[in-house]
């Protein structure tokens, strides 16, 4: 794919795909210097070419990714898209991102149109956290800002934090949905892979996403601070799993996100 890159500096700019032929898009993302793209720009730009094929009244319901192989950060990334079906409540799109080697995404997502109906929330988070006002910025090259409250190991392995976009982005849900799901890729690896008996020693493990899910509960903005409260579910055939809900600083419960990571000692 001999396409020059486009500079990205920002989320919004990331979201912003270039349509290239009915249903197919291009995507580019920031050199970071990491070789790879970071999984959850894939995802987020992957649903963003789904939401291009939607017609109005729909917003996301779900999304269910499968991470084919590693991507090329210094690559654009091509989005085709495939128009399921197209029902009166539902329609469901799927999504294939490539580039030069071949896919590396394989993405499948579901749009509701608003329903009435009962509005019960069960469950809150798992713990009384921190005021993020209170809390220090980690480091991150990524386009958010993260405050972790909680990684611990044992007794059962917990991983938590504040994001939230900085920048502009508007109203529109759709694009709001969008930004979560780029946002989603960053904390559940190290959750899934925290109960591997190496963990957290990332250097002595070889570690990559392998699938990935999101639910859309309720509505949301990820300009306004969000609490991703995950725990790990353990690990067996060098696959680990950690499920992360999603609250509002008010303790709303807006999203789900799974997924499941290869975690294996290094050998060289």
């Amino acid at each position: 794919m001999s396409i020059t890159l486009r500079p990205v500096t920002d989320l919004r700019g990331l979201l912003e795909l270039e349509s290239v032929k009915p249903d197919a898009f291009l995507g580019s993302g920031p050199d970071l210097k990491w070789g790879r793209i970071y999984g959850g720009q894939v995802v987020a730009q992957a649903f963003r070419a789904a939401v291009l094929t939607v017609e109005s009244g729909f917003l996301p319901h779900s999304l269910h990714a499968y991470f084919v192989r590693a991507g090329n950060e210094r690559q654009p990334v091509l989005y085709e898209v495939e128009r399921v079906r197209d029902g009166r409540s539902f329609c469901t799109r799927q999504v294939v991102a490539y580039q030069a080697n071949g896919a590396i995404l394989n993405l499948i997502a579901s749009f509701q149109v608003v329903e009435s109906g009962e509005n019960a929330q069960a469950i809150g988070p798992s713990f009384d956290p921190p005021d993020p006002a209170t809390v220090a910025s980690d480091e991150t090259d990524l386009f958010f800002e993260r405050k972790t409250v909680r990684y611990t190991k044992s007794p059962k392995p917990r991983v938590s934090g504040w994001m939230r976009v900085t920048e502009e982005l508007g109203d529109d849900p759709l694009v709001h949905a969008c930004a979560l799901a780029y946002l989603s890729d960053e904390y559940p690896l190290g959750a899934a892979i925290l109960p591997h008996s190496l963990s957290p020693d990332w250097e002595g493990l070889m570690t990559a996403s392998l699938d990935h899910a999101v639910w859309f509960h309720r509505p949301l903005r990820v300009d306004e601070w969000l609490l991703f409260d995950l725990e790990g579910a353990g690990v067996a055939n060098s696959r680990g799993l950690a499920i992360a809900r999603v609250f509002t600083a008010d303790g709303v419960h807006v999203a789900t996100v799974a997924q499941e990571g290869l975690v294996r000692p290094r050998t060289a």
